[in-house]
């Protein structure tokens, strides 16, 4: 005769490990879900991702460094669908793959259906002008006029303007510094005037004024914009790399504040030094001490809310558990998701 009484212990311990077992994927789910959210990846949930990133919320921005890869790797920290799918806009920092292959048409998924923006990054340097013309120096600038070289300027906005289109992209990212990491080697990018003249001609195809749809982005030393030149600009994003305090923040969207209102500001932590941790110490005074993107997602300058916020190489943040953990996260203080009913 079998001994009855084991029965209910052995359901005991089957309903215990069920408990336990999905309590621990719920703890690990990298994204907050909603139970009465659409089916993953189905043309629903899709359509709610686009119309959300259309929607008003600070935006989640990175510099992604495989953007450049034409072939699928085995890890996805080098592919396209494996950025999170709440990521508005990335700067193509590794380039443009090879048209049409593998990793040119995961970059198309990522941008047709998830509704990411893709754009393309450029120093305004003397390698750059050259690049889009060749002898762009000497033809337009040694020696010439302001209006020679407004001349040429309205040539290189023109040019990209076309590139940008044909490609498919959504924008061009400008890393402009001239004095901090001596990325750029000639007097051009050092004049404050010069620059606004550059800016004004990409405004007529790019940013706010354009009406073109494609967008203008200026990163680095974004204080150097003239006050005359900002309205043109869709996002000024501040590389405020190893940020500990508010007040840095602060301070650096101060610096621009009479071009630039603050929800078309970024701040950016630097994720190939800090991946590891999220940033550095950041001591926030609601929260106490946090990684310095959590900081960074907390803050909003004291003029109102900022833009958003995210990281250059975003792409090391896979290295983390979960994927993306840090990355996630600060989409999550800046956008929570809806509760559960």
């Amino acid at each position: 005769m079998k001994d009855v009484r084991i029965i209910p212990i052995i359901l005991t311990i089957l309903i215990s490990c069920v408990l336990i077992l999905f309590g621990c994927t719920a703890e690990n789910r990298p994204e907050p879900e909603n139970v009465d959210s659409v089916p993953k990846n189905s043309d629903e949930y899709h359509a709610n991702l686009r119309a959300y990133k259309k929607s008003p919320h600070q935006i989640a921005f990175g510099w992604y460094g495989p953007s450049g890869l034409s072939n699928l790797e085995a890890s996805m920290q080098n592919r396209w669908k494996g950025i999170p799918d709440s990521l508005d806009i990335i700067s193509m920092w590794g380039g443009f793959p090879e048209k049409d292959s593998p990793g040119y048409k995961e970059m198309k998924f990522v941008q047709e259906v998830k509704g990411t923006k893709i754009v393309r990054v450029e120093f305004t340097d003397e390698a750059f002008f050259d690049k889009i013309i060749k002898g762009f120096k000497a033809t337009y600038f040694d020696g010439q006029t302001k209006g020679k070289l407004k001349e040429g300027f309205d040539k290189v906005a023109k040019i990209l303007y076309e590139e940008i289109v044909t490609n498919g992209l959504d924008g061009i990212d400008f890393d402009h510094e001239p004095y901090v990491c001596g990325c750029n080697t000639w007097n051009i990018t050092k004049n404050e005037d010069d620059f606004g003249l550059f800016i004004e001609a990409m405004g007529k195809y790019f940013g706010r004024v354009a009406g073109t749809g494609k967008m203008l982005l200026i990163d680095g030393e974004v204080n150097l914009v003239p006050t005359d030149a900002g309205k043109y600009i869709d996002y000024a994003v501040a590389q405020a790399y190893g940020t500990s305090s508010p007040q840095n923040l602060q301070d650096r969207y101060d610096n621009i504040s009479s071009w630039c209102p603050p929800e078309r500001f970024i701040v950016t932590e630097d994720f190939e030094k800090y991946w590891k941790t999220g940033g550095a110490n950041y001591e926030d005074p609601i929260n106490g001490l946090v990684p310095s993107l959590y900081g960074m997602a907390y803050w909003n300058p004291t003029q109102g809310a900022k833009g958003g916020a995210g990281s250059y190489h975003i792409e090391y943040d896979y290295g983390n558990y979960p994927g993306y953990k840090y990355t996630r996260k600060m989409i999550q203080i800046m956008n929570p998701a809806p509760k559960s009913k």
